[in-house]
């Protein structure tokens, strides 16, 4: 059936509506309140933009799901974006590469501070996402010395005929000792009052930093008329860090309301989406994001990040302002009010005050965007992968390489590896780790065999996005073995090569002759990057499970 008829097939009403490939991959997901409409716009005569004409050109099947209105298309549109990531959609650098700061507030009785790269559907506590790691880091380990909470990650079970927790095995840690932390493990400390200092915590990271500062001056004068000076004196010292934290934020909004302010710039398909926090009337720090993507517009690709962006986080601004309207600003608006309880308006600057954040953002984002295509990392890793394309004769640049490695001593704890490398850069998230089951004795061309069809069997049973470029260890043995388990999963077209060690030879599939490219080629520097990461990862396994068996010994 042809994309006319399936057109004809769609209803008017609210759901959401997913675009495949003639694989029948899902390449897009969008939703809206009239299904017909918006999915015959796209095939409209009157189309002009070529950005979108690129996505037009591998649509060949169009499904949809009808539902009963634009509030359930957009929290399902979200949910199935996360699930299969399609290509063309806005994804947060697949949603995972930027981490969150946990709260365990629901999970356990004494909750602490994690850092997360996923976040999971409970009931606890979530801040950001964050795009910089190290000033996150920063962050846990100023709370950690603010305020006295655990630092493990103990389970402790409630005793509840004693009303105590039981005490694990072990001493008490160091921190305890240091006073950095009221040791909840020894049963001695009172659960409300460690949920109070939590508390605090949360409100710090709300940035109600005022209303911080009065709960903490109200229980330091408390514990000084109970005599407690010693524990009067912490709170002191915890009340005068918040208030230096304090007079170093700039006041921008004389109204003390919580605002993010957000800029997008555009420039070569590269988006950098900017956005200014504003608590309570002061700025407090900034974030930045930058997207590729090939066929949305700024528009596009804003409406879509506000959706990711407040969707998966807990702590919601009054005021969102944004420097255009965007298509989903009503309907996500009432969501966000559903669903998080609290009332916040997305809006265009208004005040003079606002049109100066926006310039403020918008000053901060060109500048972002305009340091990263300076950067000398993005100008070298660009340039590997324009050469790889040319010297292999690929149809696109491979923005994932994937590479395969091999460790053994005479077959024993035989292990494989394989690592991932976005757009030039190890992606340690998605490595991953083989135990060979098939294979016995010294034979590296048939362990390669296994793991690289295991590793692309669960790909295609998960219907995730396979790489551009898959790179092996070794020589003409190892490619032959490899390209044999592609075929076996019908994946013959996946670009493959192996890298032999000693001359550094590349061998193609289909090509007799090895390519030799010279020591300074970019191309080549990157696939022995590759090759050695997967090398040191195979190593590192393997030396892990003899170690382990030394010790059971």
């Amino acid at each position: 059936m042809d994309i006319k008829e399936q057109i004809k097939n769609i209803p008017e009403n609210p759901g959401i509506y997913q675009m495949k490939d003639r694989s029948k991959k899902i390449i897009y997901i969008g939703k809206s309140k009239n299904l017909k409409k918006r999915v015959s716009s796209y095939f409209s005569n009157k189309l002009q933009d070529i950005k979108t004409r690129v996505l037009i050109k591998k649509i060949a099947y169009i499904d949809f799901i009808v539902l009963e209105n634009e509030i359930e298309a957009l929290i399902l549109e979200d949910n199935l974006i996360k699930k299969h990531l399609p290509q063309y959609n806005i994804l947060m650098k697949d949603d995972k590469r930027y981490p969150y700061l946990k709260i365990t507030l629901n999970s356990e009785d004494y909750p602490g501070l994690v850092i997360i790269r996923e976040r999971k559907n409970d009931n606890d506590i979530y801040f950001g996402p964050y795009t910089n790691v190290r000033y996150l880091r920063e962050i846990c380990t100023m709370l950690n010395r603010l305020f006295s909470i655990r630092k493990c990650s103990k389970k402790l079970i409630v005793n509840p005929k004693a009303g105590q927790f039981l005490k694990p095995e072990g001493k008490v840690c160091l921190y305890f000792q240091l006073e950095q932390c009221p040791a909840p493990c020894q049963g001695s400390v009172d659960p409300a009052q460690y949920r109070r200092v939590i508390n605090q915590i949360i409100l710090f990271l709300k940035g109600k930093n005022q209303q911080l500062a009065r709960e903490l001056k109200e229980e330091m004068e408390q514990l000084s008329s109970e005599l407690k000076f010693e524990k009067a004196r912490t709170i002191r010292d915890r009340l005068s860090a918040i208030e230096k934290i304090m007079e170093k934020q700039k006041i921008v909004v004389d109204n003390f309301q919580s605002k993010d302010i957000f800029y997008i710039t555009e420039d070569n398909d590269l988006f950098n989406l900017t956005v200014l926090f504003i608590r309570q009337g002061k700025m407090v720090g900034k974030d930045n994001f930058i997207i590729s993507n090939k066929v949305s517009k700024a528009k596009k690709i804003l409406n879509d990040f506000i959706k990711q962006f407040y969707i998966n986080t807990d702590f919601l601004p009054q005021e969102i302002i944004i420097p255009f309207v965007v298509e989903d600003r009503k309907i996500l608006e009432k969501l966000l009010n559903r669903e998080k309880k609290q009332k916040v308006r997305i809006k265009c600057p208004k005040t003079e005050i606002e049109n100066s954040l926006i310039r403020m953002a918008k000053e901060n984002s060109k500048i972002e965007l305009s340091n990263y295509f300076a950067n000398k990392e993005y100008k070298t890793r660009a340039k590997e992968l324009k050469v790889l394309k040319k010297y292999l004769n690929l149809k696109h640049e491979p923005q994932i390489i994937e590479g395969f490695d091999i460790s053994n001593i005479q077959g024993k704890f035989a292990v494989g590896s394989m690592v991932c490398f976005k757009d030039g850069h190890p992606d340690k998230s998605s490595y991953r780790k083989f135990r060979i089951r098939s294979v016995e004795g010294i034979d590296d061309v048939k362990m390669i065999r296994e793991i690289v069809f295991r590793r692309y069997k669960r790909l295609l049973n998960e219907k995730k996005e396979l790489p551009g470029l898959v790179i092996v260890d070794g020589g003409k043995g190892q490619l032959n073995s490899a390209e044999d388990a592609l075929k076996e999963l019908n994946l013959s077209n996946l670009p493959l090569v192996s890298l032999a060690k000693q001359e550094e030879l590349i061998f193609q599939k289909g090509i007799r002759s090895p390519l030799k490219l010279l020591q300074s080629n970019p191309g080549l520097k990157l696939l022995q990057r590759i090759r050695d990461e997967a090398h040191r990862f195979a190593i590192s396994y393997h030396k892990l499970l003899r170690s382990k068996k030394l010790v059971s010994k």
